[in-house]
């Protein structure tokens, strides 16, 4: 299999994109990257980079190597409202990569990490952090729209994952503690949630939307124990 990995220098980013490469199963990984990756990662022969300045546009030869990918998982978000990266930057992927597909003919799965207090209806009025969790939301709108336009041929699926708050696999700060005492019902580790949705983009989902924490959970780790 093919993957696409966004948001690859980051928290979940990273752990995505590592797992990718240990999994026999994904044979290509094209890694969508602001700057390069450390020679121990880019030197991996299953890997590709491109390093783009501007996500707002995509070159002949960038859809050219994108071309073929049978999922993508985008990890590149944000918790400060910004508009370009949270709406602008998925929707121009979204964009640009649909236009594959008419050619190849090849389903394609859209992973969209979300957060799990994120609002899609932009009238509604919220107590706290409004604009980013309504920017999220929106972002999760449109990606989801892309499975009902015409010019994807029913060959585009998006799953959103609406994840939980997020800790380290080692407890090694108060935060990782206060994320560990809230359970599985609010919080996940990172290679859990990493591993459940390399589990979806492999093996799809009932389900358009995942937000339930404990199932997540469940999934992730039931994927990590498939590769000990």
């Amino acid at each position: 299999m093919k993957f696409i990995v966004t948001g690859c220098t980051g928290f979940i980013g990273s752990e995505v994109l590592n797992q990718c490469l240990r999994n026999p199963s994904i044979t290509s990984i094209v890694a969508l990257s602001r700057r390069l990756l450390p020679d121990t990662i880019s030197n991996n022969p299953k890997l590709q980079i491109i390093v783009k300045k501007d996500f707002n546009s995509y070159s002949d030869d960038d859809i050219k190597v994108l071309s073929g990918a049978d999922a993508c998982i985008w990890c590149m978000g944000t918790t400060a409202g910004d508009k370009v990266l949270e709406i602008d930057y998925p929707l121009a992927f979204g964009n640009a990569f649909s236009r594959t597909l008419a050619e190849s003919q090849k389903k394609f799965r859209y992973l969209h990490l979300s957060g799990g207090m994120t609002e899609r209806d932009q009238s509604k009025p919220l107590w706290f952090a409004g604009n980013m969790r309504k920017l999220k939301g929106q972002a999760e709108v449109n990606m989801l729209s892309f499975a009902e336009k015409e010019e994807t041929e029913g060959f585009w699926e998006t799953v959103i994952v609406k994840a939980p708050f997020v800790i380290k696999k080692d407890i090694t700060s108060p935060r990782d503690a206060f994320g560990w005492m809230m359970g599985n019902k609010r919080c996940i580790q990172v290679d859990e949630l990493a591993a459940a949705m390399m589990d979806v983009a492999v093996n799809g989902s009932k389900d358009i939307t995942l937000s339930d924490a404990e199932a997540l959970v469940a999934l992730g780790r039931a994927a990590l124990e498939k590769v000990k």
